[in-house]
């Protein structure tokens, strides 16, 4: 197997072997990581689903507990006993410490019912107040601060005696205690409310209510309608003060539960304005996802080698007939044309065989077919260059000479034969010199034409020639631009006193952009169309007779097929645009 891999090296072989690899590269970590990505969102919302399930739990046992206490109360309320005792009425001062003793009897005794019952208390309208705390070291005379109790006294006695009981955290630094304040009234008076039921509950038992996790950070609280913490496990953090300090304008009933920077946020309000508020941190997610990836990454890393070893094992199956096939064609590049091969696949690589052997014996064929080819491109190089000499142009030039030599001019007329004789060379060079030039090449030869013409027509016109040096180094076909601009001169410019010729060229998008702009006479559309009509029609043979728009648009097409773009736009009295784009590389 490794000699195998050794011997395709840069074949095709050794790239269809590293193609299928990536591509299951690819395909195992997309599908192994959207598997990851599924796991862990499945697994998040199975966690929210069981912390909604922990916050509804947790909520169902304070309310399960606040209602004993209700209930409680309420049994301690309604004691006949007491009830007759608090009847309002003139008593002396013996009878008064006697209904004292009866009232803390009673309260003693509903006290030892609870054992999370610290003391009982009754504070009445009136100011009387009874204790089942004979010591009094836990009822609410033990406690410095009561304005607490004094601002709900205010409050409650607006209320009437089926107001809601409320759950109290009193502010005491040493002892933990929460009272439960419950209003109460006289079934034998009649009266609405008589004064407070104060259960003094032993704060432990709240904590025993509050849900303990076992992830760090993790934190819950029982809040009270104050804002205040009943209780409270683990400790709170930055994050979780900044919630508090909001969750304090909730007024939104039921179970909430909102994704925080480092874990969620389980928000509740329960029964007589108690809030239950928890932070689970997302470290159980972190240790999950981190638990997922692991499992991929090994899974990736042994499923990569497997399916890599197959891959190679089927491109030997593959590899082989193409090899066999290189070989061949090797042999026949070297002029071996009896190679003949024979394969037993039925599939397309048997295909593949019979066509090359098809392919061998038609080769002869082919090659005679490209040397009549070549002579027909011969041919046709040979009638570009016939075409390239304007005969008019000549006659003239040496008119001009012949004139100028005349009239005394003797060194312009020895400019003007060498400025012909250098456009000569340049128009007769053979072989592919004769057909490809540089752009560079080209604006000289046009510069040494406007030139000589500038010698025969002297302040007649003005050529400009604006082109970006950056691209002279460019090949391009021999003579495009100076048959354009002389016919520019001839047709259009030499027809007024002074006229001026444009030549642009640029690059955009790797293409030449070539603008032939003059302000001669111009041409109306029918004559635009006509020669446009030349052009396509030119096109589709090979006959070349003068240098023209057909015999330029010809040869670009040979160099370009239609990759090329010829334009004309022109207006009359008001100049011609010609406007040519060929690819910067053929």
């Amino acid at each position: 197997m490794i000699n195998y891999i050794a011997g395709l090296k840069s074949s095709i072989g050794m790239k269809f072997v590293v193609t299928v690899i990536s591509l299951l590269t690819f395909l195992i970590l997309i599908s192994y990581g959207f598997s990851a990505w599924y796991m862990i969102h499945s697994m998040q919302e199975k966690m929210r689903e069981d912390y909604e399930g922990v916050l509804s739990f947790t909520a169902k046992q304070i309310e399960k507990y606040e209602n004993d206490l209700r209930q409680y109360a309420i049994i301690i309320a309604a004691d006949k006993d007491l009830q007759k005792e608090l009847i309002d009425k003139k008593i002396s001062e013996a009878q008064s410490v006697k209904r004292s003793k009866n009232i803390y009897s009673i309260l003693r005794e509903y006290e030892l019912l609870r054992n999370d019952c610290v003391c009982i208390e009754l504070v009445l309208w009136n100011g009387d107040v009874y204790t089942s705390d004979a010591s009094n070291l836990n009822s609410l005379h033990s406690v410095g601060d009561d304005s607490w109790f004094r601002q709900m006294m205010e409050q409650k006695q607006k209320r009437s005696f089926s107001g809601a009981h409320e759950l109290i955290a009193r502010n005491v630094c040493y002892n933990d205690i929460i009272t439960y304040a419950c209003n109460f009234g006289n079934y034998y008076t009649n009266q609405e409310s008589v004064g407070e039921i104060l259960l003094h509950i032993n704060q432990a038992s709240f904590e025993s209510l509050v849900y303990e996790s076992s992830y760090e950070f993790s934190w819950c609280a029982i809040l009270n309608g104050s804002g205040e913490i009943l209780a409270e496990s683990g400790e709170k953090t930055s994050e979780i003060r900044e919630y508090m300090d909001s969750a304090n304008d909730k007024k939104e009933d039921g179970l909430k539960i909102t994704e925080g920077k480092n874990g969620y946020f389980l928000f509740g309000r329960l029964k007589n304005d108690l809030r239950l508020i928890m932070f689970m941190p997302d470290s159980r997610l972190h240790n999950e996802g981190k638990n997922i990836f692991l499992f991929f990454l090994l899974l990736f890393l042994v499923s990569l080698p497997i399916s890599s070893i197959v891959v190679i094992f089927i491109s030997r199956q593959l590899i082989n007939p193409i090899t066999a096939l290189t070989n061949a064609a090797r042999k026949i590049s070297e002029g071996h044309l009896d190679v003949h091969l024979h394969s037993e696949n039925t599939d397309e690589i048997g295909t593949l065989t019979e066509i090359f052997n098809g392919m061998v014996v038609s080769l002869e064929k082919q090659m005679r077919d490209l040397m009549v080819a070549e002579r027909e491109r011969a041919d046709l190089q040979m009638s570009i260059l016939m075409a390239q000499i304007n005969p008019h142009f000549i006659y003239n030039t040496l008119n001009s000479a012949i004139y100028l030599s005349k009239a005394g001019e003797t060194q312009k007329a020895e400019q003007l034969l060498k400025l012909f004789i250098q456009l000569l060379q340049n128009n007769m060079k053979s072989g592919i010199d004769g057909i490809i030039t540089t752009l560079g090449e080209e604006i000289k030869d046009i510069e040494t034409y406007v030139e000589l013409q500038q010698i025969r027509y002297p302040g007649r016109f003005k050529m400009d020639i604006q082109a970006d040096e950056i691209l002279y180094s460019y090949a391009m076909p021999r003579l495009i631009l100076q048959p354009l601009i002389e016919n520019a001169l001839n047709h259009g410019v030499l027809s007024k006193d002074f006229g001026v010729i444009v030549l642009t060229v640029y690059k955009r998008d790797n293409y030449f952009h070539i603008l032939l702009e003059d302000d001669g006479e111009g041409m109306d559309e029918c004559k635009i169309q006509e020669i446009m009509k030349k052009k396509e029609k030119r096109r589709h043979t090979s006959e070349i007779h003068s240098i023209s728009i057909e015999n330029i648009c010809h040869r670009l097409s040979l160099f370009y097929k239609d990759a090329y773009q010829f334009e004309v736009e022109s207006e009359v009295e008001k100049g011609t645009v010609i406007k040519i784009i060929f690819p910067l590389e053929y």
